[in-house]
């Protein structure tokens, strides 16, 4: 077949089987016979198998593969710089020594910010964000971790008095393969690595070079300098590079990225509505209110929450708003949220000392209580408790924790309700507290809220928004008096094309709809993927909106590859989930789009009633839907919530494993005459993609080709009865690719050659 090996995979990383050791060692073994003997079932084995014919276990001295995966990760490449020279004039006991706090220093920074060390080389450090589980910021983590490394490796080389002493690095983020419960030297291997240590060395002293990707991924949390394009060793075409220059301080303010506030709201008039009355019931209680705000990643709960802040901004009144995000990392996340909403009412400066920082909330405290009140007297009982919320103290000690300060939780969250109470009386304006990324915030902070929510008696409003796994680990936040749920889905296709034409006024309905497909009823995907198209030269941004760029067609936009942004919200999504049901997506998505029961069953080796658990939590995350209509021809099977999440699922799976799961898939079209799903083409598809897959010809390869041909014959058959010439023609090509792989021989059993197959595809043409 042309082509079909014609690139080695990276993610195929098992070892060769063997057969094991003599066999007179090793339990199993049959000396008489040499035959190995299944240790579960105890049924002797004396072919080739590498697992039981009848349990399925693996037989005894079959070393088991390691499993790997496909994954959007974060490279990060540091090398010290003039580390040759420093080791020439340095005696060798206090480089050892030097190198030891220089590792650590390492190791510590990149764990900090969740990433893990893959190995050490000499004066270098190869870290690694996503190779055990994909988080959506996994690139935001790395440079963040490249620019501390930056920072703390120049003053550890002040502090040993060996003067300058920095630190170059490299991120690049791509996809590599992974070996799943490696640790360390071998875990991720693919051209990622290499271009991040290309990327390393070109990079300035005290620098951090990226690679575009890894800039797209961070531009709204990071600043970058402009665009070089450098010569790398080792890499045919020149490369673009971004310095990374500095974190943009997120402190709380609620900002919102340019690209969503030009989007205007659609679809959403009635949770608009229902959050403003949720304010409307607070100022006229004068009592707090919760309305959590949930729904998936992407589906506009921060656009809803913008919409609500320009509402107020039309109110006739002063508001005291606040808002602030979860964080997923870093020192002193518990009480973030609460934190930055402090900190920026009393107009906190990141870095200042503890000492300016208190200054701060002491002259705001004292701003809020009337000269000689009686209130002035708790003033040092709620300084000393709402301290610890204002950052470190002088030593750089994180006071972000509730035994900062040895009081206990209850006198915490008295001073903290008490501020909020004293804002609004001496403010005399209802307040409004928005916690973005809830999903990750603390059980500490959630309970704070539910405290502030039934104790205080100022008017308070506390918008929660979050992803629905937060409320299947707090189904209590949101519920009872005084809390309002909102629940956000997909948009309609009607909604979801007026977004899209908001933005693309000069595209054509079709082209519209077209996007619409693609994106599912997801706004943030349609932001995305515009965004993508402009970047890949698919869409101009004109003074008039996107439009077409000249000779681009809808089938080009259809084929266009999903933004790098998607696939990792959707891979981070995936990785959220429990091992069972994880695994049970990726079996699915190798069956399709959609699938029945009886095919995952037979695919996973599981019965359905063992499958039923994890079948459900998938449709509880959103992840798939089973179909109920009576009148639907696909009553009873289930399919994916948006094609993307099948294509990520699948893009998962090593090479090695998918291939394995068409064939099993085929297996069980070809014994199940009743499914529903089983026609020729479908089960040559199958086939067909299985052998693309295979790296190498195996013992299988012959055979499982000569099916392929059997399959894709019989479909084109099919196709050239109904008429649908186009179809067959494409079909008897692929059986003209895959004949040398089925018959190398030329002729197959029944005497036919290749040139058969092309007078059937001319006769088809010209018929």
């Amino acid at each position: 077949m042309r082509g079909m090996w014609s690139e080695a995979e990276s993610g195929n990383v098992g070892p060769s089987v063997s057969t094991g050791p003599s066999a007179s060692q090793g339990r199993g073994l049959s000396s008489a016979s040499g035959a190995r003997i299944c240790a579960s079932c105890a049924t002797p084995s004396t072919d080739a198998a590498n697992f039981c014919s009848q349990c399925g276990a693996a037989l005894p001295g079959v070393s088991e593969p390691q499993r790997a995966e496909r994954r959007y990760t974060s490279i990060l490449f540091a090398d010290l710089v003039g580390f040759t020279e420093l080791a020439e004039r340095t005696d060798a006991e206090d480089m050892r020594e030097l190198l030891s706090g220089y590792f650590a220093l390492c190791r510590s920074t990149i764990e900090s910010l969740g990433g893990v060390v893959e190995k050490f080389i000499g004066d270098a450090v190869m870290a690694v964000w996503g190779a055990t589980r994909t988080r959506e910021d996994d690139a935001e983590r790395a440079v963040r971790a490249a620019l501390e490394l930056t920072k703390v490796v120049g003053d550890y080389g002040r502090a040993s008095a060996l003067g300058a002493f920095a630190v170059r690095v490299g991120v690049v983020t791509d996809e590599v393969a992974v070996v799943l419960g490696a640790a360390g030297e071998g875990m991720v291997t693919g051209a990622a690595v290499n271009l991040a240590a290309r990327l390393q060395a070109a990079a300035a002293p005290a620098t951090v070079l990226t690679d575009a990707h890894t800039r797209t991924l961070t531009v709204d949390r990071i600043d970058f300098g402009r665009e070089t394009r450098i010569d790398l060793k080792g890499i045919a075409d020149e490369v673009s590079a971004y310095p990374a220059l500095r974190v943009i301080s997120e402190t709380g303010s609620g900002a919102a990225p340019a690209a969503e506030i030009l989007t205007n709201l659609v679809g959403r008039d009635a949770e608009r509505d229902v959050l403003i009355e949720s304010f409307d019931r607070v100022v006229a209680t004068g009592r707090p209110h919760l309305a959590v705000v949930s729904g998936s990643a992407g589906v506009g709960k921060s656009r809803l929450v913008l919409e609500l802040r320009d509402h107020l901004d039309h109110v006739p009144m002063a508001i005291m708003w606040h808002s602030a995000r979860c964080l997923s990392y870093g020192d002193g996340v518990a009480y973030s949220a609460l934190s930055s909403a402090v900190r920026s009412r009393i107009g906190a400066v990141e870095g200042e000392s503890e000492t300016v920082a208190l200054g701060r909330l002491r002259t705001k405290l004292v701003s809020w209580t009337s000269a000689g009140d009686a209130q002035t007297a708790d003033l040092d009982w709620m300084c000393e408790r709402i301290a610890p919320l204002l950052g470190a103290d002088v030593a750089g000690a994180p006071l972000l924790n509730s035994s900062s300060a040895g009081y206990g939780r209850h006198e915490f969250f008295a001073a903290w309700s008490l501020w909020f109470e004293r804002m609004s009386a001496g403010e005399n304006a209802p307040v409004v507290w928005v916690i973005e990324d809830a999903h990750w915030a603390d059980d500490s902070l959630l309970d704070f809220v539910q405290h502030l929510q039934r104790t205080n008696p100022a008017p308070i409003l506390i918008v929660i928004v979050t992803r629905p796994e937060l409320l299947v680990r707090r189904p209590d936040l949101g519920a009872g008096d005084g809390a309002t749920q909102l629940e956000l889905g997909p948009l309609d296709e009607e909604s979801i094309v007026a977004l899209i034409a908001g933005l693309a006024p000069e595209l054509p309905r079709d082209i519209l709809r077209l996007l619409s497909a693609r994106v599912g009823g997801v706004p943030l995907y349609a932001r995305e993927l515009l965004r993508s198209l402009v970047d890949d030269g698919l869409l101009q941004d004109t003074a008039d909106g996107l439009r077409l760029a000249p000779g681009v067609s809808a089938g080009t936009l259809a084929m266009a590859e999903p933004p790098a942004s998607l696939r990792v919200l959707i891979a981070s999504r995936l990785d959220s989930l429990e091992s069972g049901p994880r695994l049970v997506a990726q079996l699915a998505s190798v069956l399709g789009f959609s699938f029945s029961m009886s095919a995952l069953a037979a695919v996973s080796r599981r019965s359905a009633r063992e499958l039923a658990g994890d079948v459900s939590t998938l449709e509880t995350r959103g992840i798939l839907i089973s179909i109920t209509d009576p009148l639907s021809s696909e009553r009873g099977q289930y399919v994916f919530s948006h094609p993307l999440i099948r294509q990520v699922a699948y893009e998962m799976q090593s090479r090695r494993s998918r291939s394995e799961r068409h064939l099993a898939t085929v297996d069980f079209l070809e014994s199940s005459p009743d499914e529903g799903s089983r026609s020729a083409a479908v089960i040559a598809q199958h086939l067909v993609d299985a052998l693309h897959l295979q790296t190498a010809p195996s013992a299988s390869t012959e055979s499982a080709a000569r099916r392929a041909v059997h399959w894709l014959l019989a479909a084109a058959d099919s196709a050239r009865r109904l008429g649908a010439a186009t179809a067959a023609r494409r079909l008897y090509e692929q059986a003209i690719d895959m004949w040398p792989l089925a018959n190398p021989a030329g002729r197959d059993a029944d005497g036919r050659t290749v040139r058969d197959l092309e007078e059937l595809a001319r006769e088809v043409t010209t018929s």
